[in-house]
This record gives structure tokens, sequence and C-alpha cells, in this order.
């Protein structure tokens, strides 16, 4: 399974260059994805790279927050604005991750996709333009 993710240029900047272990999020999907493809939000409005996943954490957010708070690439005050009310929040443990050459603007997949507010599934027909390579 892929997933798409909308994260904040500050972020996705961090995650590629390795500052940022784990990529938090309010939900989960129901498996592990194999491939989490990165859509930076506003200003650049593009896929610009990927990202395997090794496992994902859950707890409260003071729990996640004490364990991943030296790789998480986020102040900590941001972190809990994030979390806002949530009794859960789920860390994705980055594996390895690589920015494309080119950054992708979605009408140029041919797909009608929308960037998520969270995470949107990636149907098999896409599977094939996205991998380590």
């Amino acid at each position: 399974m892929k997933i798409l993710l909308s994260i904040k240029p500050e972020y996705s900047k961090k995650i590629f260059s390795g500052e940022k272990k784990y990529e938090f999020r309010k939900q989960k999907p129901k498996h592990i994805p194999e491939l989490v493809i990165v859509y930076e939000s506003d200003p650049v409005q593009k896929i610009v790279g990927c990202f395997s996943v090794k496992r994902i954490i859950s707890g409260s957010p003071k729990d996640i927050w004490e364990r991943c708070k030296e790789s998480g690439g986020i102040r900590e005050e941001d972190f809990f604005n994030y979390c806002g009310n949530k009794e859960i929040i789920y860390a994705f443990e980055i594996d390895k991750a690589q920015r494309f050459d080119s950054p992708i603007e979605l009408l140029n997949l041919g797909f009608k996709i929308y960037p998520p507010q969270n995470f949107t599934y990636l149907n098999s027909s896409l599977f094939s333009k996205f991998s380590f390579g």
C-alpha cells in the first residue's frame, strides 16, 4: 500500500535532510504503508519525494513526544498545538527517504488526486510511478 501525505515544506526539507526521523499524524492507515509519497503543501504544491516507514508508534501526545522529540524535527510547542485534544497520536518512523530530482505536479499524474488533509491511499495504477531506485 502506498499513501500520499501533505507535509509542510519546513518539515519536508527536514525529512529529506535526515533531521526528521518521525512524521506525526492524528490518524493512521489500516496497514503500515510500503511507501509514503510526499506532497509538499503551499507554496510548493507538488510531489517532491517519498519515504518508507519502518513502523508506526502510537501513544498519548506526551508519550510520543518523550519517545520521539530528539528526532521529531518539530518544536515542542508546535507538536502539542498540532495534537490538539487528541488522546492518541501516531509517529511514522521514517526508514529511507528520497527527494525526487524534479517535483511532480498532481495534474501531471493523469489522475484526479487532490492534496489530502491527512493522507490518501494511492490506487494500484499509480504504484509503478513511485519506487526507490
